[in-house]
């Protein structure tokens, strides 16, 4: 870090700085669809002697409350042990979604890499949703509640101010009053303590940097990231370091009501060769997990002094 400033008095505290951002910088960045995904796909095996692993598969199933069914993923289950990382979609599996009392045959769409319906169907807070995936003689099954949707979204500042950042022998003093200073709560109601993770994306129309092209750049990548991804939570309050965002522009918040099986297997640990269990899963006769969401979405601006 010494290259960053020329006066040995201000470098302690200016890693100190680093060191409250690094801190603060790991604990945002959770991956939850990622890390689903790492979970699901990389050590599937068949607790069921006469199932051979190759005859069983993945079911990827995602509902977001008023939105179109088009994330439905079947794939190829793996060995524990497998060294392959690359997931092997079935593109050619009978798909049916059962929903407000009549059923559906999902398509497969080529660009999305899943399937999809080419019928609007309503997704409803409150309602009850199943899935039914034929493939390879092996029917499996699943069902899911829609939660209902966060109450009481809302900022405690959906305006911040940020200086331009240069670099100066003034930058640490700078950084260290924006750190505090520079912030907004994202809060919401939970008074049923249910599960919650929000995001936070830039939506700006193109590409405005806090961090000025004079910082070294592992600066102004180590402190910023274009979106912030939350794990699931039970709290009332999101405390953002707007710091930790990359461009001056809107920035889009969304939250999402998450339901328990998706929490478990969030949750879940990543079994080794010593624990022969399997990852949580609600699908029947397969593996995986079928589940909705429901989601408010807020904004707020990062803007120049």
């Amino acid at each position: 870090m010494s290259t960053i400033l020329t006066r040995g008095h201000t470098q302690d505290k200016q890693k100190n700085i680093w060191a409250l951002y690094q801190m603060y910088h790991l604990n945002l960045l959770f991956d939850m669809k990622r890390i689903f995904l790492f979970i699901v796909s990389l050590s599937f095996f068949s607790c069921d002697e006469e199932t051979p692993i190759k005859d069983n598969f993945v079911v990827e199933g995602f509902l977001f409350q008023g939105e179109k069914v088009d994330d439905i993923k079947i794939k190829e289950t793996k060995l524990w042990n497998s060294d392959d990382t690359i997931d092997v979609i079935i593109d050619n599996a009978n798909v049916k979604l059962f929903a407000n009392g009549n059923d559906y045959d999902l398509s497969f769409d080529n660009i999305k890499q899943s399937y999809a319906s080419e019928e609007d169907i309503d997704i409803i807070s409150g309602n009850t949703y199943g899935i039914k995936v034929d493939f390879n003689n092996r029917v499996a099954t699943a069902e899911t509640i829609v939660p209902t949707k966060p109450v009481g979204l809302r900022l405690s500042n959906n305006k911040i101010v940020v200086p331009p950042l240069k670099l100066s022998p003034a930058l640490p003093n700078i950084l260290a009053n924006l750190f505090e200073n520079a912030r907004t709560n994202i809060e919401w109601d939970n008074l049923a303590n249910e599960h919650h993770y929000l995001t936070i994306k830039y939506v700006g129309n193109q590409a405005d940097p806090i961090f000025s092209e004079d910082i070294p750049g592992v600066v102004g990548e180590f402190f910023s990231n274009f979106s912030i991804q939350s794990a699931p939570t039970q709290d009332e309050m999101y405390n953002v370091i707007c710091m930790s965002l990359k461009n001056y522009g809107k920035y889009l918040v969304t939250l999402y009501k998450i339901n328990d099986d998706y929490v478990r297997l969030f949750e879940s640990e990543v079994q080794d060769g010593t624990e022969l269990n399997e990852p949580p899963s609600n699908i029947v006769n397969a593996f995986g997990i079928f589940t909705a969401f429901a989601s408010d979405t807020i904004s707020f601006q990062i803007v120049r002094q």
